[in-house]
């Protein structure tokens, strides 16, 4: 009897502590896995992983963000799969990957000479989502949401030999990537060599290829200036690197309240991002100075013919776009994209 009755107290206890928790509004703790691309040294997953406590401080513990670095719950390819089947809620991960499922992401990651400095890259990014329905409805097919991209510093054309004119680049065999960039280069009769990442200071130390376009702070992180000494202040590439993003059912799981902090919390991260990218490439420009790098500068009017040389890829991609459907949102891509970058010197 004795013990019937203790049993009967704990059920009760148990039953209490129950109904308390849930009329003063206790919430269970939500824990969202994130499959990342990078490793947790890379100066953005930094900030990423800065990213995750705060949502946790801001959220009084409700909301924590488990971060998997290099691909540890699955390829960087996959990751589009594994947030709409659930098996992550969140990744950090490159639109790049996925063109077709993300054509309008893939643009400012890709069209080459379109953008100059970082404030412009991570202004025209916001700009795209904010103010062009179509990027957002194109995450929402994907059953995803961005939450905010990383920045580049501005990809300088890095080889063994100075650059300085556009006679200069004549069969110089340049790695590029992706469909624009290998075509730009032809157009200075350079000759495009497709080489992934991993692979780069092989093929520059073997003269496989003689240059490529890379970011002063990545020419560090490769080591490139024990083989490549020269850097030609011209802008090859810039525009945001590889996203936040989190599945639009995690997302829904969130309050209301805890989706705002976040939302606050990812403006402060765009804002760290791009203070510290400036500053990481003010210590690479020093730090490759000491190491022997020559600066050039490269002849305005030979620029200019360049470009007037090269396709034009603003068009092509509009053209691109208007095949799937997606033409008027291409035009008012480019609108935002041409008057922001004129805006934002």
């Amino acid at each position: 009897m004795i013990k019937f009755l203790q049993d009967s107290l704990i059920v009760g206890l148990t039953a209490i502590v129950l109904v308390f928790c849930v009329s003063s509004g206790v919430s269970a703790k939500t824990v969202l896995k994130m499959n990342h691309q990078f490793p947790a040294s890379a100066a953005g997953s930094k900030i990423d992983q800065w990213f995750a406590d705060e949502v946790k401080k801001a959220t009084g513990g409700e909301v924590e963000i488990q971060i998997f670095w290099s691909n540890a719950l699955g390829a960087a390819k996959e990751n589009l799969t594994l947030l709409r089947g659930g098996a992550i809620d969140m990744a950090g991960m490159s639109p790049g990957y996925f063109p077709s499922e993300l054509p309008l992401f893939c643009a400012p990651n890709s069209i080459p000479m379109a953008m100059d400095n970082i404030r412009q890259s991570s202004a025209i990014m916001k700009a795209f989502m904010d103010k062009v329905p179509a990027f957002m409805e194109e995450a929402k097919q994907q059953q995803i949401r961005p939450l905010f991209f990383h920045l580049l510093n501005p990809y300088l054309l890095v080889t063994r030999d100075p650059v300085t004119k556009l006679e200069d680049l004549k069969g110089k065999k340049i790695r590029t990537w992706g469909e624009d960039l290998p075509r730009l280069f032809q157009a200075a009769d350079a000759v495009p060599v497709n080489i992934f990442l991993p692979e780069l200071y092989e093929n520059l130390q073997r003269k496989v290829i003689d240059g490529c376009p890379f970011g002063v702070d990545m020419v560090l992180s490769y080591k490139l200036q024990d083989i490549t000494k020269n850097i030609t202040e011209i802008v090859i590439w810039e525009g945001p690197a590889w996203g936040v993003w989190i599945s639009e059912k995690s997302w829904q799981k969130l309050s209301p309240e805890n989706q705002k902090k976040i939302l606050e919390i990812v403006e402060k991260a765009r804002e760290m991002e791009l203070k510290t990218t400036a500053e990481e490439e003010v210590k690479a420009r020093e730090a490759l100075k000491t190491a022997g790098v020559q600066f050039h500068s490269f002849k305005a009017g030979d620029l200019e013919r360049w470009k007037k040389a090269s396709p034009d890829f603003f068009n092509d991609w509009i053209d691109k776009m208007q095949k799937l459907g997606k033409g008027d949102a291409a035009k008012q891509t480019i609108s935002i994209w041409k008057e922001m970058r004129e805006k934002i010197k």
